[in-house]
């Protein structure tokens, strides 16, 4: 006669509540770096010039769907849950588009992703190509975003550099978790493009003296 043999209580217990944590896990968490409201493209009526930003380049080690921080000088870690909504390239595409928009509205100058090519021929037209060589966080430390971008006069004959510049920006992060760390970079974003959009204006303003 075979025997049947039960568990105890407190064991049954226990096996029940591994098998539910085995069972589950947690929800990943999606951020993006664009702000909440993005204006529509440029339009040609009140526009003296064209700005299309792009390509865009960013560090490999970052350009994953994972939010990648720093530990240390040479550990990094990327993070299971807590992911970026798109593509990294075009979250920080779409911010600099938006902030450029913004500080360059004052000096009549469109701003649009250079993939879009629909920018209007009023004007000059110029180009701004950007790549960058470290964007990444400390938690609870800072944010590091370092780049470079070329402005490129375009015209129908040949394009022509106008130059290159760097820009290194440190933003201290305020707060615990992933949303402080994520708001922290976007600061450090409009930091950078702010610098960007200086040296723009600056330069098409050159090209209007006569």
């Amino acid at each position: 006669m075979s025997q049947v043999r039960l568990l105890p209580p407190i064991t049954g217990a226990l096996l029940l509540a591994l098998a539910g944590c085995l069972g589950s896990s947690r929800p990943a968490r999606f951020y993006t770096l664009a702000p909440l409201q993005v204006r529509d493209g440029p339009g040609s009526s009140a526009n003296d010039a064209t700005l299309a930003l792009g390509p865009v380049e960013i560090p490999d080690y970052i350009d994953r769907q994972q939010i990648v921080t720093r530990t240390g000088a040479n550990e990094l870690v990327v993070a299971e849950f807590d992911r970026w909504g798109g593509s990294l390239e075009s979250e920080i595409s779409r911010s600099l588009v938006a902030t450029l928009r913004d500080c360059l509205l004052s000096q009549q100058i469109a701003v649009a992703p250079w993939r879009s090519a629909a920018l209007s021929r009023v004007g000059p037209s110029y180009r701004a190509a950007v790549s960058f060589s470290r964007f990444d966080a400390i938690p609870g430390q800072s944010v590091v975003l370092q780049g470079r971008w070329e402005l490129i006069a375009q015209s129908d004959a040949n394009d022509e550099s106008l130059g290159v510049r760097e820009a290194t920006v440190t933003e201290k992060i305020d707060g615990n978790g992933y949303d402080a760390l994520v708001a922290t970079m976007q600061r450090a974003l409009v930091r950078f493009g702010q610098q960007m959009a200086d040296d723009v204006a600056a330069v098409t303003r050159l090209a209007k003296a006569p």
